[in-house]
């Protein structure tokens, strides 16, 4: 093994002793992800990080012990940040720096430097590892939230499932950014089937100043933000936010493009591995069995038989895309018994995460996956 191998292979361990981990493969395909977001010295350097901010001086410190000075730590710290590679919180007096996930984090980090090899391996590792580990999680890192058409009064929604609420309370710090997943399918000659837009995606707080910083968005104010979201309920899009009661992205989703999607969809079970708070109900007497609520469906959850619709609820994410397309008002979103409540921020989310993650959980929880799931999905998932 050369040294060089070695250091990756350092770092994934590294990296999978994280909250959301980064688990090894058989192909090796997360080593190459992981030399094209760190040289060796980052690599090195990021093996001194956690997922809890630091100031440079700090890492610096644990780092002098290896073969990388001072000067070249902070010098690595602001190249692996501007390549999306860390995360860099600019809102104190002086920059801290964390790790993150690969997904939610480095991989929506390459906007800008994303290739053909780069998303044919990011797929090639959903399927082999990361899709699992994405699912086993003890709280899961996104979130669905509801489309606006398919709320109604009676609904007592919470603030953190009101897209238009969250846009509000975001301080000005909104930003639209392209799809990285819909990029990577371009890139391949495989475009979305439900959209011709690119930049649809939000972010806000921590992920605004860092994409804003580096030019990886464009800053908009509310009301463009309110104009491109209702194109995206128009569309049948699925609004995805990450998990916390103060969102730092929200992501306009679909079956065709979207990884974390595709991963749910792979198993005939993702409502229990998805935090969600509303699910759909057919009123049978008013349905016509016109079809166009399965068409709407990215899970694939509303079957027609007999000329009746009907909800799997073991597959419905509750995103309410399907409500607005019932014409005769058949379709509605009802709330669970039991409410997700997500954590404030997302330093309690992952603390959350990392509290309650073992080995023995995490294979239980794979097991379970592994027992429902539809492997000839799960093989041509995103298939490329």
């Amino acid at each position: 093994m050369s040294s060089e191998e070695g250091v990756y292979k350092r770092l994934r361990k590294h990296l999978d002793a994280m909250p959301v981990g980064f688990p090894a493969t058989r192909s090796g395909v997360e080593l190459r992800i992981l030399r094209h977001l760190f040289t060796p010295n980052e690599a090195r350097v990021a093996m001194h990080m956690t997922h809890v901010f630091d100031f440079a001086e700090t890492i610096c410190r644990r780092v002098q012990k290896i073969e990388v000075s001072q000067q070249q730590c902070k010098q690595c710290l602001q190249e692996m940040a501007k390549k999306g590679s860390i995360l860099c919180r600019t809102s104190d007096a002086e920059p801290r720096y964390a790790l993150v996930p690969f997904v939610v984090g480095m991989y929506e980090f390459q906007i800008q430097r994303m290739t053909t090899e780069l998303y044919q391996d990011a797929t090639r590792y959903f399927r082999e590892a990361f899709g699992l580990t994405y699912l086993s999680t003890a709280l899961p890192q996104m979130r669905v939230i509801p489309i606006q058409q398919s709320i109604t009064e009676d609904h007592r929604i919470a603030t953190y499932d009101e897209i238009r609420r969250i846009i509000a309370a975001a301080d000005g710090k909104i930003g639209v950014a392209d799809c990285i997943c819909r990029k990577g399918r371009d890139l391949i000659g495989k475009p979305c089937k439900k959209t011709d837009r690119r930049s649809l995606c939000f972010g806000f707080r921590d992920y605004f100043d860092t994409y804003h910083r580096e030019g990886w968005i464009r800053k908009i104010g509310a009301r463009e933000a309110l104009d491109i979201l209702d194109q995206s309920e128009k569309e049948g899009l699925v609004l995805q936010s990450t998990n916390e009661q103060a969102p730092q992205a929200v992501c306009a989703c679909c079956g065709c493009c979207c990884g974390v999607l595709g991963t749910l969809k792979a198993i005939p079970n993702p409502a229990e591995f998805v935090a969600a708070n509303f699910f759909a109900r057919v009123a049978a007497d008013l349905c016509v069995g016109c079809g166009l609520c399965a068409d709407r469906c990215h899970m694939d959850a509303i079957d027609v038989r007999d000329k009746k619709a009907g909800v799997d609820l073991l597959k419905c994410i509750g995103c309410g895309v399907c409500v607005p397309a019932c014409k005769p008002g058949a379709l509605r979103l009802e709330s669970k018994a039991v409410v997700c409540v997500p954590p404030e921020t997302t330093e309690k989310l992952y603390e959350t995460i990392l509290a309650k993650k073992s080995r023995l959980a995490g294979l239980r929880t794979g097991i379970k996956v592994l027992r429902r799931m539809n492997l000839e999905q799960m093989r041509n998932l995103l298939d490329i």
